[in-house]
């Protein structure tokens, strides 16, 4: 697929003679015609799972810059625009490291810029936090809300920009209290793969401004170790792997690396990057993590976005899925696939215990 300014424009196209409902729609169109390209890559062996995983989270980002716009304006009909405001959505986790499943959910946080006082000037107008409350609500309705056009993505919005009883939108400065105050070792860890998508240059460089800042060190003081370490227990205990490829979850699989990752970085207060492969980079390069790393970060990802879309039930598939795996992740046969996961998730364990000081423990 293209860049995310030509998805974009694809998404827009004819969007000024169209109502509401037929923006939706088309979106979701040209969304499921990118998305069932990309998988056909896979199956077809013609591109790399990574560029594929990119690819996703291109069409993603681009569906977040068309759609929320097409509903702010529906919502000004009624409800005006707050003067000197505007909306920001903050991508976390995959989608802020832009590297999509065929299955993922998109996480997101919304934000506001301006005076949460402030009222919104339409034949209805509402208080800034009630109006973009509510606006935020069908901004996700319409990213996620099957149409005749079919489904789009699911939203997760459980990670409240000031804590989980908070609300789902609050402003910029609400946002930065909290991060700077009071949020805890998890929510710190979630924004390590942060990243602005929706609003002007201006609001997400100041969201990237935060968020840098917090990542830094302004930031209560943790025992991120602790903290880091109990929750992954707890993760184990609750959700455990699907099956016997389970890239993700099983002992050793992205979710370890993930955390230990997110570890090094918080205690160093360095490497960090919304893409997990280029924050690991940062950390080779630094001698904070062992050069294999960014080579077992591939192959886990490789697998979990081929298995996504082949075998979702992470259980080993018939011979030729078996075949279609080992060449996506660069392998000569099944024997390989099962090797390779077995090698790649003994250097994850490795890192994880040398990340949580357990490696003589």
């Amino acid at each position: 697929v293209g860049d995310v300014e030509a998805l974009e424009a694809a998404m827009s196209a004819g969007e000024s003679d169209a109502d509401y409902q037929a923006r939706l729609d088309h979106v979701r169109r040209i969304v499921g015609e990118h998305r069932f390209a990309l998988g056909a890559q896979i199956v077809a062996g013609v591109s790399d799972p990574l560029d594929v995983a990119a690819g996703y989270a291109r069409v993603a980002e681009a569906a977040i810059g068309v759609l929320p716009r097409a509903t702010i304006d529906a919502f000004a009909v009624a409800h005006g625009r707050v003067p000197g405001s505007e909306l920001v959505i903050l991508a976390l986790g995959r989608m802020g490291g832009g590297m999509l499943t065929h299955a993922s959910d998109l996480d997101v946080i919304y934000l506001f810029t301006g005076d949460f006082a402030a009222e919104s000037d339409g034949p209805k107008p509402l208080g800034a936090t009630l109006y973009y409350n509510r606006l935020a609500q069908r901004v996700t309705a319409a990213l996620s809300v099957a149409t005749a056009a079919g489904p789009l993505y699911q939203i997760d919005t459980r990670l409240r920009p000031s804590g989980g009883q908070g609300p789902l939108v609050v402003t910029l400065d609400s946002f930065a209290r909290y991060q700077r105050e009071d949020a805890w070792t998890w929510e710190h860890m979630a924004l390590t793969r942060a990243r602005p998508v929706f609003g002007s240059v201006e609001a997400r460089d100041a969201v990237a401004t935060i968020v840098r800042r917090v990542l830094e060190g302004d930031r209560p003081v943790r025992d991120v170790i602790a903290d880091a370490t109990n929750m992954r227990a707890e993760m184990a205990a609750h959700k455990p792997p699907r099956g016997p490829l389970d890239a993700k979850l099983l002992p050793g699989g992205l979710v370890d690396l993930e955390f230990a990752v997110h570890v090094v970085q918080l205690v160093d207060r360095t490497g960090f990057d919304p893409n997990l492969g280029a924050a690991i980079d940062q950390l080779v390069a630094r001698d904070l993590a062992p050069p294999e790393l960014r080579a077992a970060h591939d192959v886990l990802t490789r697998l979990l976005v081929t298995l996504r879309l082949v075998a979702p039930d992470a259980t080993p598939p018939g011979p030729a899925t078996e075949a279609l795996i080992a060449r996506a992740i660069g392998v000569a046969d099944w024997a390989a696939v099962v090797a390779t996961l077995e090698s790649t998730r003994q250097e994850v364990r490795q890192f994880w215990l040398r990340a949580t000081g357990m490696q003589h423990g």
